[in-house]
């Protein structure tokens, strides 16, 4: 249950557990005092009202007796007195000095009247089922009488009328504690149903602040804390990836440090020591001088080409190297480029060849760092492919919206472990560096950033007849579909 519906229902319980409660109160507080009172007497309780009510009515007009002393008036009062409580227990007796001038309804002669004048003094008095009420005012005194009292053996009506205050105040106290109790019950559980999951999710917060990234929260509920728990494992995933990703580039800085320092320092020994020779007159003819020159010349071109190459890796990895994106025709640009370097390869030691092509087929490239790619690729073969005769054999095919190259060599391949990091910069097989003839580590690199700055994909594997493979994925120009003609070459 969401905390907004367990909210609203909390709600609905305080207002309606209070009601309820207090209703089944109130009414076996008045089963209990109709038990006492016997007030489940229906007629009893009319009586009692009327007694009670001309309580008022006869002093008012005692009052006005006593002013004017007509006993016609006190007739007629009397008279009327005498239709209001018909059909009651109640009667009405008015008195000068001792002597009984009038009595309306259901009047007898009782003992306790005589007790009652004789105080000469307002006065309620109740014996059994009796209550009289007595006024004086002047010579006249009036008592009105009940006979068939609710009241019977409770004693006092005064002290009756407190005990039912009584009750009903203890009534209204325990109402109170019940509402009380109730909204206390009702908070402490929806307060529990936030503060479980805050004190999780709080917990969660100091693990991750500890270091624990692989800390993730175990929250089965489905309330408004479920989407903030998977939030926090998503984010803690996140942060974790993150701090891997930072530790692999620390890793990859420092070993692109080394490796700039090694592959920068073997030319630059090579340069002093030929320097030294010069200096020293080691070179003492001619020939030896311009063997020395020419050397220091070439691994000159070697550190210039080196630091070349790392700019243009920094210039694609911050993402500031222009591009001239056009539309391009990929199965033309690629027949293109392999007609015009396959002559060049083949007098290295590499033979090129297209297995499959497409046609009219279009991607949107670069057409100079398209080539760079291709080149690359070409380079890293050349090198590491196969000692006696190097072949690469290219393929373009479409699969779906996705332009598909694949270049496979005849080499040794690459271990499989190895092959994640075959575009890494710096990488390369030979990981003590001795042979830095075979390159830097750097073109398949600086290919795979063209490669993602042109919306493609790289990825490696070994041939299954050995060999390795490089296979670049370049989404299709807009229109084009994939029944395209391929051809064979």
């Amino acid at each position: 249950m969401t905390i907004k519906r367990r909210l609203f229902f909390s709600n609905i319980l305080m207002i309606l557990i209070p009601i309820i409660l207090s209703v089944l109160i109130a009414g076996t507080t008045v089963h209990i005092l109709n038990g006492i009172f016997g007030f489940n007497d229906a007629n009893k309780a009319e009586d009692s009202r009327v007694f009670y009510s001309s309580i008022s009515y006869m002093r008012d007009h005692l009052k006005t007796w006593a002013e004017h002393g007509n006993t016609e008036q006190i007739a007629a009062d009397m008279d009327r007195f005498s239709r209001r409580i018909r059909g009651t227990s109640v009667a009405l007796s008015v008195y000068r000095g001792s002597e009984l001038l009038y009595a309306v309804g259901d009047f007898r002669e009782d003992p306790l009247i005589d007790t009652v004048l004789s105080q000469r003094e307002s006065h309620y008095f109740a014996q059994d089922t009796t209550e009289l009420y007595a006024d004086f005012s002047g010579e006249y005194s009036a008592v009105l009488m009940h006979t068939d009292s609710l009241y019977r053996d409770a004693g006092n009506y005064l002290e009756s009328q407190q005990y039912i205050r009584n009750v009903f105040f203890f009534m209204f106290l325990l109402s109170v504690v019940i509402i009380l109790i109730t909204n206390l019950l009702l908070t402490r559980m929806v307060f529990k149903s936030i503060m479980v999951p805050l004190e999780t999710l709080t917990y969660g917060v100091h693990q991750i602040r500890d270091g624990n990234l692989d800390y993730r929260i175990k929250y089965g509920g489905s309330d408004e804390f479920s989407p903030a728990c998977s939030d926090f494992n998503e984010m803690a995933g996140q942060l974790l990836d993150m701090v891997n990703a930072r530790q692999k580039d620390d890793e990859n800085r420092r070993e692109l440090i080394a490796g700039i320092s090694h592959d920068l320092r073997t030319p630059l020994t090579s340069i002093k020591a030929y320097v030294e020779g010069l200096l020293t007159g080691v070179a003492s003819n001619s020939d030896t001088r311009d063997r020395y020159l020419h050397t220091i010349q070439q691994k000159t071109g070697e550190m210039e080409h080196l630091v070349s190459q790392l700019f243009l890796f920094s210039k694609l990895d911050i993402g500031a190297f222009p591009f001239r994106m056009e539309k391009i025709n990929i199965g033309n640009e690629l027949a293109e480029y392999v007609s015009a370097v396959s002559g060049e390869y083949r007098r290295k030691g590499l033979e090129i060849t297209i297995t499959q092509n497409i046609q009219d087929t279009e991607i949107n490239a670069d057409r100079i760092q398209l080539r760079n790619v291709f080149t690359n690729i070409m380079e890293n073969s050349l090198k590491y492919g196969s000692q006696e005769k190097g072949a690469v054999t290219v393929s373009c095919r479409m699969e779906g919206p996705e332009v598909i190259l694949t270049f496979t060599d005849n080499g040794p391949g690459v271990p499989e472990d190895a092959l994640d990091k075959l575009f890494a910069i710096f990488y390369r097989g030979d990981k003590s560096r001795t042979n830095p003839g075979q390159g830097s580590g750097l073109g398949l690199a600086i290919s795979a950033k063209i490669i993602e700055r042109l919306g493609g994909l790289a990825r490696a594997e070994n041939g299954p007849e050995g060999g390795l493979s490089v296979i670049v994925t370049f989404p299709a120009a807009a229109g084009d579909t994939t029944d395209e003609k391929y051809s064979d070459h």
